[in-house]
C-alpha cells in the first residue's frame, strides 16, 4: 500500500523544482486536509516540508501549514520556529513574539541549537521593528520606544554570540550590523560598550580559518564583516563565494539582500552597494525558484551607469574567484537592465498608460523594412480596425503615444514622447485575417524616428519547454518594470508561448525574452484555464505570448508594407 504522505512530499518536490506556486499551494492544501482527517505525519517530515517551502519564500504556505501541524499535535521546536519565521517574513513580526518567547523557555534546557535559533529570531523581530520604523520615518530614531527595539535586538543577538563566539557567527554579525546602525542613527546602544571593529575582525578571522569548510551562511557573514570594516574589495570576493554556494537558495539570498538594504542601507549609487547589490540581485533572479526583482524605470539608468563605472578590477576579481560564472552573471544582469530601455509605455494622449510595447529593428522581422526602429505592441492595444477598437477598447493610431525615459549618467535626461506616424501592419487578436492565424500584433512607425533608445534583439530560435523566460512591461500602467518570478516556459508551438512569468494589466505588448535576453515573443494575455498546446487535453494556468517567429513569418509572406 502506497504511503500517502510520501506521495504528497514527492508532488511538492516536483512543484518546487519548477517553482509552480499554484501546484505547491494545491499540495499543501492536500496535506492540510490529510492532517485534519487524522493522517499521521512524522514530525521530521513535517519540519522538512516547512523548510522546503521556506527556501522558496513561500511563507504564505508555511504559516497555515505550521498552524495546522500544531493543532494536529506536531508542535516540535523546529515546527514552531518555522511558523514564527513565516509570520515575521509576512510582515507581522509582533505576532511572532509570544511563540518565540515560549519557545525560548521550552528549549532553554536540553536543546541548545533550537534555543539559539529562537533567541536569534527574537532579535530579528526587534531589529525589524526598529528598521521598519526608522527607514519609514527617520525622526522615529529619537523615540524611546523605537530605540528600545534596537537595544532589545542587540541584547538578544549578543547574548547568543557571547555564549559561544566561534559557533554563533550569524548572531554576532547581526550584533555588529546593529552597532553600526546605532552609530549611524545616533542611538546609544545600551549595555556593555562593544568594539564593533574588533567583533567584526574576530568573526571574519573565524570564517577564514574554516577554509573550504565554510558553509553558505559563513560566507555571507564574512561578506558582512568586510562591509563593517570598510574592506569593500574583500566584501565583493566573499559575496561572489556566497552566491556561488549550493546552499544559497532564494531564502538565503533574499535574507541577505534585505539585510544589506534595510540595516546597512546600501544603495546602488555608491560603494559598496554598486558592486554587491547587482551580484546578489542577479543570483536571486536566477536562483532555481526565482526570487523577485522589480526595478522601476528610474533605477535602470543609474544601475547601468554605476555598473559601467564599477572598479575596473571587479570583474577580474570575480572571474578569478568563481571562474567564468561570476563574470557571466554580472554581464547577464547588465544586459537585462539594457533591455528595459527598449520597452515603452503606450498611452492615450493626455491620459493614462494602457499597454506596453518594444522597439525592434524592422529588418529583423522582414528584410524589406531595413534598419528603421519600429514599435511592436498588441492589436488589442493599438489597432486601425473599428471592430477591434469596439470589442477590445484598442486605441486608434492617432490616439496613441509611446513614452520612453532616457538617461544621461545617473540622472533622467528627459522623457521622450513619440506619436504614431503610421500603422504598418496589424493582425487581429481573435478572428483569423484572410486565412492567417490571429497574432494580436501591431507594428508601428513612430514620429519622430527613435534615435536615443535601443532595439530589442530577436532570438534565432525558440527556447525549449522547462527553460525560463523573462517579461519586461508596464504593470498597472506604471513605469516599465522588470518583474522576474515564477518564469518557467510551460510549452510552445510555432505560434504561441505558454509561461508562468507574472504579468498585470498594462503588460499587454511586453517583450518575452529567453535566458540570453533575446526577444522570443509578444505577451498578450493569459488566464487560469488556458487550453494546452500541441494537441494536449485540458487546461492550465498560464500566460500566453505570440512568437516573434510567427509574426515574422506572416510579415515576410505578405504584400509590401506601405511606408
Amino acid at each position: 500500500m502506497s504511503d500517502p504522505i510520501a506521495a504528497i512530499v514527492e508532488a511538492l518536490d516536483a512543484a518546487l523544482a519548477d517553482y509552480d506556486r499554484a501546484a505547491a499551494s494545491s499540495v499543501v492544501n492536500e496535506l492540510i486536509a490529510s492532517l485534519r482527517r487524522g493522517t499521521a505525519v512524522p514530525p521530521r517530515t513535517a519540519a522538512d516540508v516547512l523548510g522546503k517551502l521556506r527556501c522558496k519564500l513561500l511563507f504564505d504556505l508555511v504559516e497555515p501549514l505550521a498552524e495546522t501541524l500544531r493543532f494536529a499535535g506536531i508542535s516540535t521546536p523546529r515546527v514552531r520556529r518555522q511558523y514564527a519565521q513565516a509570520v515575521i517574513d509576512r510582515g507581522n513580526p509582533e505576532k511572532a513574539i509570544d511563540t518565540l518567547e515560549a519557545l525560548v523557555e521550552a528549549t532553554r534546557v536540553g536543546d541548545p541549537g533550537e534555543h539559539a535559533e529562537a533567541v536569534g529570531l527574537l532579535g530579528r523581530v526587534y531589529k525589524q521593528l526598529y528598521v521598519d520604523a526608522v527607514n519609514a520615518d527617520p525622526g522615529q530614531r529619537v523615540s524611546p520606544l523605537v530605540q528600545g527595539h534596537l537595544r532589545r535586538a542587540l541584547e538578544y543577538y549578543s547574548s547568543v554570540y557571547d555564549s559561544a563566539p566561534t559557533q554563533h557567527l550569524w548572531h554576532g554579525i547581526n550584533a555588529v550590523a546593529l552597532l553600526a546602525r546605532a552609530a549611524a542613527d545616533g542611538v546609544a546602544p545600551g549595555g556593555t560598550p562593544r568594539d564593533l571593529a574588533a567583533m567584526a575582525s574576530a568573526i571574519l578571522a573565524e570564517v577564514a580559518s574554516r577554509g573550504d569548510a565554510a558553509d553558505t551562511w559563513d560566507r555571507a557573514t564574512a561578506m558582512e564583516a568586510c562591509v563593517a570594516l570598510g574592506r569593500h574589495g574583500d566584501a565583493l570576493v566573499w559575496m561572489a563565494r556566497y552566491v556561488a554556494s549550493k546552499g544559497a537558495d532564494a531564502f538565503e539570498l533574499n535574507s541577505t539582500l534585505r539585510q544589506l538594504r534595510e540595516v546597512w542601507r546600501l544603495v546602488i549609487g555608491e560603494p559598496p552597494g554598486v558592486e554587491l547589490l547587482p551580484l546578489l540581485e542577479a543570483h536571486l533572479i536566477r536562483a532555481q525558484g526565482g526570487g523577485r526583482l522589480t526595478l522601476p524605470a528610474h533605477e535602470v539608468g543609474p544601475r547601468l551607469q554605476r555598473h559601467a563605472n564599477a572598479r575596473p578590477d571587479a570583474q577580474v576579481t570575480l572571474e578569478r574567484t568563481l571562474g567564468r560564472e561570476g563574470f557571466v552573471t554580472l554581464e547577464w544582469y547588465s544586459t537585462g537592465l539594457e533591455r528595459c530601455l527598449g520597452v515603452g509605455q503606450v498611452r492615450r494622449r493626455m491620459d493614462r498608460a494602457v499597454g506596453t510595447g518594444f522597439l525592434v529593428r524592422g529588418g529583423d522581422l522582414d528584410p524589406r523594412l531595413g534598419d528603421e526602429l519600429l514599435f511592436l505592441t498588441n492589436a488589442h492595444v493599438v489597432s486601425d480596425d473599428p471592430a477591434v477598437r469596439q470589442k477590445r477598447s484598442a486605441l486608434a493610431p492617432g490616439e496613441a503615444v509611446v513614452v520612453y525615459d532616457t538617461w544621461k549618467g545617473v540622472r533622467r535626461e528627459r522623457r521622450l514622447e513619440f506619436a504614431v506616424k503610421r500603422l504598418l501592419w496589424t493582425s487581429p487578436p481573435d478572428a483569423p485575417a484572410r486565412g492567417a492565424p490571429p497574432l494580436d500584433a501591431t507594428l508601428l512607425q513612430l514620429d519622430p524616428a527613435p534615435r536615443d533608445v535601443a532595439a530589442c534583439p530577436l532570438a534565432d530560435a525558440l527556447p525549449s519547454p522547462r527553460k525560463r523566460v523573462y517579461v519586461i512591461g508596464c504593470p498597472g500602467g506604471g513605469d516599465p518594470c522588470v518583474s522576474l518570478h515564477d518564469n518557467l516556459l510551460l510549452d510552445r508551438d510555432d505560434r504561441l508561448l505558454h509561461y508562468r512569468a507574472p504579468t498585470e494589466g498594462g503588460s499587454s505588448g511586453s517583450p518575452v525574452f529567453d535566458d540570453q535576453w533575446s526577444a522570443v515573443g509578444l505577451h498578450h494575455g493569459g488566464g487560469l484555464a488556458v487550453s494546452r498546446l500541441n494537441g494536449k487535453s485540458g487546461t492550465y494556468a498560464a500566460n500566453e505570448g505570440i512568437t516573434l517567429r510567427a509574426i515574422a513569418g506572416v510579415l515576410r509572406g505578405g504584400p509590401e508594407l506601405s511606408r
